[in-house]
């Protein structure tokens, strides 16, 4: 469902649309049995695709976060926008989340 790349031992997964209560349950699924469970927890997730996360999305990354860390693992964002940045600052969770501008800075700050 979900595609992803490694650079230096770290995960990138491609986002693509919203995450909404919609699809978020089927995102968190396959990243943890894909993923995390395969002893892949450092995980960057491109958002330059996405527009809109809803608190059913936001509460998503906070279950990957915990299962990433329990794992020895971590998550960055990258290419996040302006909105949601937004609503991770509203939330808090910016202090979770580190957002960097590229894939590139991400996967440096996690590997």
């Amino acid at each position: 469902m979900y595609t992803f790349t490694e650079q230096f031992g770290v995960c990138i997964v491609s986002l693509d649309g919203d995450i909404t209560m919609q699809n978020a349950t089927v995102l968190r699924n396959w990243v943890v049995e894909n993923l995390i469970k395969k002893g892949k927890a450092k995980i960057v997730f491109d958002f330059a695709k996405v527009t809109n996360v809803d608190s059913f999305g936001l509460g998503t990354f906070v279950s990957l976060h915990k299962s990433a860390l329990s794992a020895g693992g971590s998550i960055a964002f990258a290419s996040v926008n302006e909105n949601i940045k937004k609503l991770l600052s509203m939330t808090a969770l910016d202090r979770v989340f580190k957002c960097y501008n590229t894939v590139a800075e991400a996967v440096s700050s996690v590997k």
